[in-house]
């Protein structure tokens, strides 16, 4: 029997639709699956454009670079709709947007999406620092860094709270996407499945990650403290359960926006970005 392997990225908003399945409350059907959490977007990236899984969660920015090779799933594209999971940009002391692309930007990885947007909007930066982990970026922002593109806004805030830090809000690519855009979703992440399991298997787990999802939002107190715990042991450090809770709702906003808005946010922003010179175009999009 055919064993798919799952890279589930261990961020809480984009694990738990993998949860059920881990715990073995959502089983596959005709196949088995091998899950290792991935504690980075960066190194989630790397091994997608490695083709070392099946089914992984990269940036929605590095489709281009692999769309050769890689479905969409269509119901696992996290795109925000408001400013709640926004990115802003972030800085110690007030800094005009003028000022930005002569400063130096922290972001948490190169094919990320909040570097991409970063890029499509203000195009340079005096000097790029790069702090996979997300809760140590918070740390290099006024010592390395003079701005950073906060990704996970909840778990940010609540690591600023918790060091004390007080910092500005510059903007957020949500605020200049939905103006650029005309409103239409921001694409963040995507869940992705390997084109080498060919259509009907690719389908197959199409539908126990359909399944999977629908599980953990109907049994979320479930889920929230298993969510906590991979999160911890893959971490090491431990996260409020209260946080990761917030967390998980907002990304289940982000994970159920309709198909057909989800496609409008993604065209749109694989046209700007190749329009622009940030990524290289997109021949079609291959969504399950």
């Amino acid at each position: 029997m055919v064993t798919l392997k799952i890279g589930a990225l261990a961020d809480s908003g984009d694990l738990y639709p993998f949860i059920p399945i881990i715990e073995g409350k959502v089983r596959p059907e005709g196949f088995n699956v091998e899950v290792e959490l991935i504690p980075t977007v960066q190194r989630v990236n790397e091994i997608v454009i490695k083709r070392e899984v099946d089914v992984s969660v990269p940036s929605a920015a590095l489709y281009p670079y692999i769309q050769d090779y890689y479905y969409i799933l269509g119901s696992a594209v996290a795109s925000a709709v408001d400013g709640v999971t926004g990115m802003p940009i972030l800085s110690v002391e007030p800094i005009p947007l003028s000022q930005l692309p002569s400063s130096r930007l922290i972001v948490h990885g190169l094919n990320t999406t909040a570097f991409t947007l970063y890029r499509i909007f203000f195009g340079k930066y005096r000097r790029l620092i790069v702090v996979e982990r997300v809760l140590d970026e918070i740390k290099a922002l006024g010592r390395e860094g003079d701005i950073l593109v906060a990704v996970h806004e909840i778990k940010m805030m609540y690591q600023l709270k918790k060091l004390g830090m007080k910092v500005h809000r510059v903007t957020s690519m949500w605020d200049l996407w939905r103006d650029l855009s005309k409103n239409l979703p921001m694409p963040m992440g995507m869940v992705v499945v390997n084109e080498d399991l060919g259509p009907e298997l690719s389908r197959k787990f199409a539908e126990l990650y359909e399944r999977s999802k629908r599980y953990a939002e109907s049994h979320i107190d479930q889920i929230i403290p298993k969510d906590a715990e991979l999160m911890s042991e893959v971490h090491r450090e431990k996260i409020d359960p209260e946080i990761i809770k917030h967390t998980i709702w907002a990304d289940i906003k982000e994970y159920n926006v309709p198909r057909e808005d989800v496609v409008k946010g993604l065209q749109a922003f694989y046209e700007i970005a190749w329009n622009r010179g940030v990524l290289p175009r997109v021949k079609g999009l291959k969504i399950l």
